[in-house]
This record gives structure tokens, C-alpha cells and sequence, in this order.
């Protein structure tokens, strides 16, 4: 799992690459999102669009990532997960959790100024 940190004004994104399953890849996100709320970075964007699977703790890893943006009274929004992504999304109702855009501008815009 690859975790790349963008920019856009206040908010972070972070494109995930690979998969997301129990290991390295969800202690790579952990300590990535750790690191930036602790720096004050609670507006996320984590872009799905490169991850084409995503086991149960790597689902739980993603509530977790939400939690602790919320506790600092920010927000976790999700970009473009894959069809197969999605379904599991779908399937454990976060779709009702998680803003999901297909659109990185409108997922950007979606957060309160």
C-alpha cells in the first residue's frame, strides 16, 4: 500500500495504491492519518480510485480514520472506490456514513468553508 498526501488548501488527500488488508497496508494509513490529525489536519479526502480490494481491516481502519477526524471536528470524505470497493461499502451501509464522490473538485467543495 502506497499512501501519497495532497494539498488542496485545507484539506488533505490521500491517494491509497494497492490494497488495503490487514498488515502493513492498514498500519501505513494508520499511522499517516495519526500523524496529520495530530498536525491539525482534519479535513480529509481519501481517494479510493487505486485500491481494488479492501478486507475487513482495512474497513475498519477507514471507520477509525473517520473517528479520529471527527474528534477534532473534522471530516473524512471518500473519492472514486471501485466498483468492488464500493459493493463492500455498500454492503456494511458507511455509503450512509461516507460523503462518496466520483468528482475530486466536488468532494473539495462539499467541505463546510
Amino acid at each position: 500500500m502506497k499512501v501519497k498526501i495532497r494539498e488542496s488548501g485545507s484539506i488533505s488527500i490521500l491517494d491509497l495504491q494497492g490494497k488495503l488488508v490487514l498488515g502493513e497496508p492498514v498500519a501505513t494509513l494508520e499511522e499517516t492519518v495519526k500523524r496529520l490529525v495530530a498536525d491539525g489536519h482534519t479535513r480529509l479526502i481519501v481517494n479510493l480510485k487505486d485500491v481494488d480490494y479492501v478486507d475487513s481491516a482495512g474497513i475498519g481502519e477507514l471507520v477509525a480514520t473517520k473517528k479520529r477526524a471527527v474528534e477534532k471536528k473534522g471530516d473524512v470524505k471518500l473519492l472514486m472506490p471501485s466498483q468492488t470497493v464500493y459493493k463492500v461499502l455498500s454492503m456494511l451501509s458507511l455509503h450512509l456514513i461516507y460523503e462518496i464522490f466520483q468528482d475530486e473538485a466536488k468532494a473539495v467543495r462539499a467541505f463546510p468553508t
